[in-house]
């Protein structure tokens, strides 16, 4: 399958530090998943523990920059083999 993308085994989360402006929207909709350092950095889990799942889409939702990606895994309620 050449060209074809595989959909991800894990839910995963990428943000663009070239558009993020650390504002901190994300730290407050998922603690767990964003925070800002002292240094005015931002840390975050790439990989998004199913309990974490919804918090991480409220996280991509309300950035303001559109700087946060989440790639969800296929389930078996979402598209995937069941």
């Amino acid at each position: 399958m050449i060209g074809r993308k595989r959909p991800p085994t894990r839910n995963q989360l990428s943000v663009n530090n070239d558009v993020c402006r650390r504002y901190g929207f994300c730290v407050a909709e998922a603690p767990e998943l964003f925070e800002l350092t002292p240094s005015g950095g931002l840390r975050y889990r790439r990989v998004v523990p199913p309990r974490e799942l919804e918090n991480a889409r409220s996280a991509a939702r309300i950035c303001p920059t559109l700087a946060i990606a989440l790639a969800e895994a296929e389930s078996p309620t979402r598209g995937g083999r069941a």
